[in-house]
This record gives C-alpha cells, structure tokens and sequence, in this order.
C-alpha cells in the first residue's frame, strides 16, 4: 500500500512539473512573439534608470530643435505646403521609434527623398493643393507596402543592388539638381524650369540678369554665410533655430517685403486613407504604376540610407545591424505617415548623429521629438508667420551640399575602374535626364550588373610558383621561374556559366606553351563556387587532357564545391587519388611518382634574373616579411 502510494505521488508530482513546464514553454513562445511584434518591450524598461530617461528626453528636444525647421524646408523641396513637413516629422518619427531596430536612429522627412517625390508627383503639380498631398500620401503608402512586402519574404538584402558607386554618382547629380532649383528662391525670381536640367540652368542665368531680387538675395546669402560660420565654429548649437528665430525678427521689423511663410494651421494631423480618396481613384492604371515604380525607387534609395544609418549606429554602440528586421520600423514609418497626410521618410544621417552626441540610449528619443513637433504644430506655427521663405530655401542648399562629394568618385576611380565608369556615368545621366532623375538610378543599376558580369566572364587564372616567404604567388608578377612539365595554375571566384568557357580557353593557351606537359595541377583554394556548366567544363578538361597523356590534379577544394562535383559524379570520374589537400601536397606526390621530373621551381624559391625587386618591397612594408 505504501509501494503504491508513493508511486501515486511521483506520478502526481510528475504531471504536475510537465504541465508547468509545457505552459512556461508557451508563455516563453508568447513573450517572444511579443518582443518580436513590439521591440520597443526590449528597451521600454531601461526607461526606469534616471540617466537613460533623462538622455532621451535631451537628445529628443535636441534633435526637435533641427527637426521642425528642416522638416518645413524638405517639404518644400517636396513641392508640398510646408506644413506637411511637420506632419511627416510628427507620427511618422514616434512609430519608427516604436517599431525601429536601431535604437537611437532618427527618422523623418530626408533631402534625397523629398527631392524624389516631387520628381514622382511633377505630372500632378497643377492640381490643387489638397489632390497633390493626397497624392504624396499615397506614395507614401506605396513605399510602407514595399517595406510590408519585402519585410515578409526577407528580402532586405535587395538593397545590395544599388552600389555605393551608382550612389555616389546619383547623390553628387541630385545634389546640383536641388540647388538649382532652389537657386531661384535666393535671388527672388520665378523663371521657367523648362524641359530639362540645363535648359533650366539656361533659363535662370536671364531671369537672375533681369529681375533679381536684392532684399531676398541678402536674406539667402546671410543665411548660406550663418550656417556655414556656424558649423565650423559653433558646429555644437541648434544653428538652424536660431537662424529661424533671427530671421523671423528681422523680416517682421524691417518690413521685408519677399515671400514669407504667413499663415499656418495649427491643428494635428486628421487620420486619412488616401486609398480611398476620389481622386485616386480616379487616376489610370498606368498612373498608378509609375507612381508604384517611383515608390521602388524610393524605397531603394531610402532604405540604403536607413541600413546606411543603422551600420554606422552599429559602429558606434556594437549594436547588430538586421536589414530585415529594419525594414518593419520604416514599413510603419512610412505607412502611418501617409495615414495622417505626411509623405515619405528615412532614417537621416545628421539627425541621427545629433540624437547619438546628445546622449540618446533608446528609441523613446524619437518619441520625444515627434511630442515637441505635435506641440510646435498646436501652440508654435503662429510664431512662424513671418518666415522668409528664401530662408528654406538656403537651409535646404547648406544640408544638400554635404552631399557633392568629389573624393568618392576619385577613390572609386583609383580602386577599379569600372566602379568609376559607374559613378561617373551615373552623374552625368542624372543630370542629362533630369527632371527624370529615377532613370538614373535604373541606368547605373543596369551597368554596373552589366560590367560585374563582364569583369567575372574573365577567368581570373593565373600560374603560380613558389615564393620566399613558402608561398605560392603569381609567377609573372613576382618574377618566377616556373616548370616545363608541370604547370600550376590558379583559379579565383565563381565559375559559372558566363566565365566557364573562358576558363576553359586560358588555360588552353597557357599550358600551349609547355611543351614537355606532363601535369596540370589546378589550385582552387579560392573558388568560392562552381556551377553545371562550370562541372562540364571541368569534366571536359580532363579528357581533353588525357587524351594528350597529361594528367589533372585538383588541390584545396572548397566543401561546398567538392560537394557539388561529388553529387554530379564528377569526383567518382576524376578519381579520388588526384585529389590533394594543397599544392605541396600535390607536388610531393608527383616527385614521389617520377623522380627526375622537372619540379624545382615549384619546392623551392627561384626568381628569375633582376625580377621581384618592386613587388618583394611591397610584401615587406605591408605584410612583413
């Protein structure tokens, strides 16, 4: 009876930890799936020390100061109303806070993006008002779906396809395009924009000779030459606020009579779906499909400076950088920004900067700024009546023009060549087919894939021999002597399809010259990669070579490429034996099987006479010797 009664209660006590332990499994499950849907649960807590709490708040309010001034600039290079500026720095900034994986990154309305829109939505430039903000609503909503869209099949590594040169050459384009077209808010005139980049250029250089405007002319020199002295100086104070503070006093007593901003509303943004709106519906489908394109092309740009941002946020506080997870923060930035009649956002270098120097630790920063916008939109806009607009429009040339970068292009050009082709084409069709600015996005895209597949279609093989220093380099660049009767040959990179057949056709040529040829030792430590028409080619050497009575030796092959050969039987054909762990190892067995075969060159350092001087110095400084 005691025997059962003790079994009795192991079996209760048993029950009772297993179901303990399937339920603190799934509320585990559920806490995760939680954090996962809201991050901000991660660093909500950290909120309690006073020292993190009191960073945010400051670098919020600080990072507000530049905020609300920049954001009405950027929505006038939008061609919007200014006042949907402090909309799209509103909401849009909270929910990436809420939602971003980058805790102190700062999102809002950024220059490359503004000057996009207003590129997608020139077709609809002489609507009225509230069509043409319906419209950039909308855009934004299409930009947040792509977001939607590519965040659920994890396809943030897209953004790969935009390379740092077609960025460098689109960004040095849009940079010139912008202050162009802000040119003439400095000198008080209206011209004619006319078809393209230069005709405008054209066309300005008359207007300015003909009707400038000097008061306003003051007023955007002033403000160029303040910024300026003041970022070099005085690089640490909200310069921009300050500029809006002075500028407004002076235009209100000294009776400027150029464009000012004058009345603004001050209520908060009315939830909207412009989805729904009579006038989107009323657009063609091809309409809509340009304006669906242009949203890919903004979101690829924007999305490049957000990861951009991320990374260099990473750097600085050894956070891990996730493109996929990054994507769900600017989804709902960008979708909750066209719901209260903003338009698209990004994560913004300099504001993030700001946000980072002023000691954010959590993105409760972002929160609040968007709380000092929501009460600049309810208690300040009043107070900017008096705003020069020519003041905007300088603050928009000074931010811009940190953009024009020269030394990028020179570096690119330096490194390889074809990524300055890239660069520079890039450029110059930019401006070519501006206002058709995306174009030039989609032309560099296309030609540095185009010149990557040219540059990997030439088989990287080269002969090697050894080196002083017990390594096998390039034998033509550092002087070496090689061997009549065994050549040994390295390939670098991935032989694919487009490359295969010049493979093949190298090595025909260099092992032509050899024509004691005994062995071909390919060394293919650093092919990455192999595909079917890469296996056939292989295949085909070797008999083409046995047929001659030269013999294939194959060393240092990568598990993922000897995988592949022995599923396609090409290993069971070769012959495991003619495989070897490197190329001394290969060496040693063909000095073991024929001991009077020309190998010297290949055991031991040999240049050849008054060679490896240059490239052995080289070695020296930078590697050691």
């Amino acid at each position: 009876m005691l025997d059962f009664q003790k079994q009795h209660n192991l079996w209760f006590f048993s029950l009772k930890y297993a179901i303990l332990i399937k339920y603190s499994i799934y509320f585990l499950r559920l806490k995760l799936l939680l954090f996962k849907i809201f991050p901000f649960l991660n660093w909500i807590g950290e909120l309690r020390q006073w020292s993190v709490l009191r960073g945010d708040v400051v670098a919020g309010v600080t990072v507000a100061f530049i905020v609300v001034p920049q954001s009405l600039a950027y929505a006038g290079l939008a061609g919007l109303p200014i006042e949907v500026g402090l909309y799209t720095a509103f909401i849009p900034v909270m929910v990436a806070g809420l939602w971003g994986s980058s805790k102190q990154m700062s999102t809002g309305p950024v220059t490359i993006v503004s000057l996009m829109t207003a590129t997608a939505l020139a077709p609809y430039a002489g609507l009225d008002v509230s069509t043409y903000v319906t419209y950039a609503s909308l855009l934004a909503i299409f930009i947040g779906s792509i977001y939607l869209l590519l965040s659920v099949l994890r396809l943030g590594v897209m953004v790969e396809f935009l390379s740092h040169p077609v960025i460098i050459g689109f960004t040095n384009a849009i940079a010139i395009i912008t202050i162009a077209s802000q040119a003439g808010k400095i000198f008080g005139i209206s011209y004619d924009k006319g078809a393209n980049f230069f005709e405008g250029i054209f066309n300005l250089y008359f207007a300015v000779m003909q009707n400038i405007h000097y008061p306003t002319l003051i007023f955007g020199v002033g403000t160029i030459v303040f910024l300026l002295m003041m970022a070099h100086f005085l690089p640490k104070l909200p310069r921009v606020l300050l500029l809006l503070i002075g500028t407004i006093f002076i235009s209100k007593f000294s009776g400027f009579d150029g464009s000012i901003v004058r009345d603004l509303p001050h209520t908060l943004p009315h939830m909207t779906l412009p989805f729904l709106d009579s006038e989107v519906w009323s657009l063609s489908l091809s309409e809509l499909l340009d304006i669906g394109f242009f949203a890919l092309i903004i979101w690829l740009i924007g999305f490049t400076e957000s990861v951009s941002v991320a990374k260099y946020i990473g750097t600085k506080t050894r956070q891990k950088v996730d493109s996929n997870s990054e994507l769900i923060g600017q989804w709902l930035a960008n979708i909750s920004s066209g719901i209260f009649g903003g338009y698209g956002v990004a994560g913004s270098f300099s504001k993030t900067a700001v946000n980072l120097r002023s000691g954010a630790q959590t993105g409760f920063s972002s929160v609040v700024t968007g709380i000092v916008v929501g009460i600049t939109i309810l208690f300040l806009t009043e107070y900017l009546y008096y705003l020069p607009m020519v003041v905007l429009a300088a603050v928009i040339i000074v931010a811009v023009a940190d953009l024009f970068k020269v030394s990028p292009i020179i570096k690119a050009w330096k490194t390889e060549r074809h990524d300055g082709y890239v660069a520079l084409i890039t450029f110059v069709v930019t401006l070519i087919l501006a206002p058709s600015v995306e174009l030039g996005i989609v032309i560099g895209v296309l030609l540095s894939l185009i010149l990557f597949i040219y540059r990997t279609m030439r088989a990287k093989l080269i002969e090697i021999a050894k080196y002083k220093d017990g390594q096998y380099r390039d034998a033509e660049m550092f002087g070496l002597k090689t061997s009549k009767e065994v050549g040994v040959y390295r390939f670098d990179g991935v032989m694919y399809f487009a490359n295969a057949g010049f493979f093949e056709d190298a090595l025909l040529e260099r092992v032509s010259e050899k024509k004691k040829l005994k062995y071909i030792v390919l060394d293919l430590e650093w092919m990455s990669d192999v595909d079917a028409t890469g296996i056939e080619v292989m295949e085909r050497i070797v008999d083409r070579f046995e047929q001659i009575e030269v013999k294939v030796l194959l060393c240092a092959l990568r598990v993922r490429v000897i995988k592949k050969f022995i599923r396609s039987g090409f290993i069971d054909r070769f012959g495991k034996k003619h495989l070897f762990v490197n190329v001394e190892n290969a060496i040693d067995w063909i000095d073991n099987k024929h001991n009077r075969i020309d190998i010297e060159a290949l055991a031991d350092y040999i240049p050849k006479k008054g060679a490896d001087k240059e490239w052995g110095e080289l070695l020296k400084k930078y590697v050691g010797k």
